[in-house]
């Protein structure tokens, strides 16, 4: 299993430690506290938790367990809703995206891997995306919108856009840190060339771009851009 140093990971995943964020059953913090709208607290043995998915009453969390060198394990954490039970699976690469395909749950890492979740174990399916991919949209059926970023350093690697499993559109773009989003049907997107910024918005089902204009500041939510 690999190892990964907490400020590499933190870095990477651009996690925030003191953010608290709900679900429709459970309270959870990036530093694995989780409270029940009971008012019941439980804490999970990982921290920089960065993910989460509530589906059909079931919970599950992605972070990192950390040994006394500082070493990162990614892990998925499943919890029941009324916290009375928990089971953790560690991971080669780190989670990008907790997500339902098929009507399942499924993970995507970071080396573009897809796994699904079948009698409680994580099985890597024929499915694989460029490295780096997070799924910005699932109809819980079988489209998905996955996105990948431009790489950072200079490996001669600019395979970077979206594109969708079923509607089958490629969107190529530069992007490197503002991921896009799905809003409202539409999917907003912000091409990044050098120190300009260009907004756009496509259409879900046919990739189509609807608008496109320059943009000088972005909001904290890019749904909030028309």
């Amino acid at each position: 299993m690999k190892q990964y140093n907490w400020i590499t990971a933190a870095a990477l995943l651009l996690l925030t430690a003191c953010q608290t964020n709900a679900t429709d059953s459970l309270k959870w913090a990036e530093d694995g506290a989780v409270t029940g709208m009971d008012g019941k607290k439980l804490q999970l043995d990982i921290l920089g938790v960065y993910d989460n998915l509530s589906y059909a009453g079931q919970n599950y969390f992605a972070g990192f367990k950390i040994d006394k060198e500082g070493n990162n394990y990614p892990h998925i954490v499943w919890v029941r809703n009324d916290l009375s039970s928990v089971k953790y699976w560690p991971f080669e690469h780190i989670p990008n995206d907790i997500f339902i395909y098929q009507e399942k749950v499924h993970a995507i890492t970071t080396d573009g891997q897809v796994y699904t979740l079948q009698d409680e174990k994580w099985n890597p399916i024929d499915k694989k995306f460029p490295r780096d991919s997070q799924v910005v949209y699932s109809d819980y059926k079988n489209d998905l919108v996955v996105c990948y970023p431009a790489a950072m350093e200079k490996t001669g690697d600019d395979n970077s856009g979206c594109i969708s499993t079923s509607n089958n559109w490629k969107l190529d773009f530069i992007w490197f840190t503002v991921v896009p989003k799905a809003c409202d049907g539409k999917l907003h997107i912000v091409e990044e060339n050098g120190n300009s910024k260009l907004f756009k918005q496509i259409d879900l089902a046919a990739g189509k771009i609807l608008k496109s204009e320059p943009i000088k500041s972005l909001p904290e939510d890019i749904c909030k851009l028309y």
